[in-house]
């Protein structure tokens, strides 16, 4: 599974601790982030849009504490005197605390040193975690109708239901399982739910920024096996 990540791409100088000299106030540095680009939600066998380009920047230091919305951090370096600064990029759904949204959060500490430029490279990963259903293949189509997935988390009275190529984001925490199960129709107008299955241990553990892709297949003509990617 690979894990989903925003890219802040920036100027990455190869001099000692990425510092470029400036001729300029003595008591004053800079920084600099050249541009924001965003790469596409990844997650394997579900085809899924890309996540919006919607970065918030805050920059806190002693005697600062600037938030600036999605697009209006300044191509140019930023003067800031010299100190220690905290870095925090985040996108609307972690913003706004959306439920059931991606939410991308990262934090970076870096120092300002007088009349140098200081260049970041933060990646800023997604913190939650998604489930999806994979679509039925034609075969499966063909036998079995009307599938959704029942899933919870930690507590088995809060279940959540999908379709085929939903996806559902939840809350990470450390040390957590979903246990899901599937109800579809067979052939023969038989409703039926699979048994109640569970995911997540010390060899397989659960981790932030993926999306687990349950994919079922066959195993009679009347029941099914399934596998999580």
């Amino acid at each position: 599974m690979k894990q989903t990540l925003y890219t802040l791409l920036c100027l990455f100088l190869l001099v000692s601790c990425q510092q470029e000299d400036m001729p300029s106030n003595q008591f004053n540095g800079y920084l600099q982030l050249q541009s924001v680009a965003a790469t596409p939600i990844v997650t394997d066998d579900v085809t899924t849009r890309a996540v919006e380009e919607d970065l918030y920047i805050k920059i806190k230091g002693a005697e600062v504490d600037t938030i600036f919305e999605p697009g209006e951090f300044p191509q140019t370096r930023i003067e800031l005197a010299t100190g220690n600064y905290e870095l925090e990029a985040y996108n609307e759904a972690y913003n706004s605390q959306t439920m059931n949204a991606p939410q991308y959060y990262a934090k970076q500490t870096f120092n300002i040193e007088a009349e140098k430029v200081r260049y970041l490279d933060v990646e800023v990963p997604m913190i939650n975690v998604g489930i999806s259903l994979a679509a039925f293949s034609d075969e499966l189509s063909g036998l079995f109708t009307n599938p959704y997935l029942t899933f919870y988390t930690t507590d088995p009275e809060s279940k959540q239901t999908l379709q085929p190529d939903e996806i559902a984001y939840f809350d990470y925490s450390e040390g957590m399982t979903f246990s899901y199960t599937l109800t579809a129709t067979n052939a023969d107008n038989e409703t039926f739910t699979t048994d109640v299955k569970t995911y997540g241990s010390k060899e397989q553990p659960v981790e932030a920024g993926h999306c687990y892709v349950i994919t079922y297949s066959l195993a009679s003509t009347k029941t099914l096996q399934d596998t999580v990617r």
